[in-house]
C-alpha cells in the first residue's frame, strides 16, 4: 500500500461514522467559515457546482486514473464543506481499481441528499 493509499484509507475510516449523519455537517461548515453566514452560502453554492462537475467526470471517466483524479477532487471539496458521506464514498471510488457501479449509485444518492439539503439551507 502506498503512502497515498494509506492516508486515503485512514481518512476514509475517520469519516465512516460521519457518513451516516446529515448530508452537510453544518457545525463543521460554520467552523470552516468562522461563522460567516454569507460565506457559508457562497461556499455551498460553489460546492454544488463542483460536486456536479466531479460526479459527471467520475461517471464519464475514460479510465481508472481519470476517475480516481475526479474522485480525489470531490473528496477534498466535500470534506471542506462537511459533506462527509460524499467524501467517504468518493474516497472509496478514488481507491477502487475495478468497477464501482454500487458506489456510483451511493454517490448519486448522497449527492442528491446534499443538493436538497443545501438548497433548503440557501433558502433560509
Amino acid at each position: 500500500m502506498s503512502l497515498h493509499e494509506g492516508a486515503a484509507t485512514a481518512a476514509a475510516e475517520k469519516t465512516k461514522e460521519a457518513a451516516r449523519r446529515l448530508p452537510i455537517d453544518v457545525d463543521h461548515l460554520r467552523r470552516q467559515t468562522s461563522g460567516n453566514a454569507d460565506l457559508q452560502k457562497q461556499v455551498l453554492r460553489l460546492f454544488l457546482k463542483q460536486a456536479s462537475e466531479c460526479v459527471g467526470r467520475i461517471k464519464t471517466a475514460g479510465g481508472i486514473v481519470e476517475r480516481s483524479e475526479a474522485a480525489h477532487t470531490l473528496v477534498g471539496s466535500a470534506r471542506g464543506v462537511g459533506a462527509f458521506s460524499i467524501a467517504y464514498i468518493a474516497s472509496e471510488i478514488e481507491l477502487a481499481r475495478g468497477p464501482v457501479t454500487g458506489r456510483l449509485i451511493a454517490l448519486d444518492r448522497a449527492a442528491e441528499a446534499a443538493r436538497a439539503f443545501i438548497l433548503d439551507f440557501l433558502s433560509e
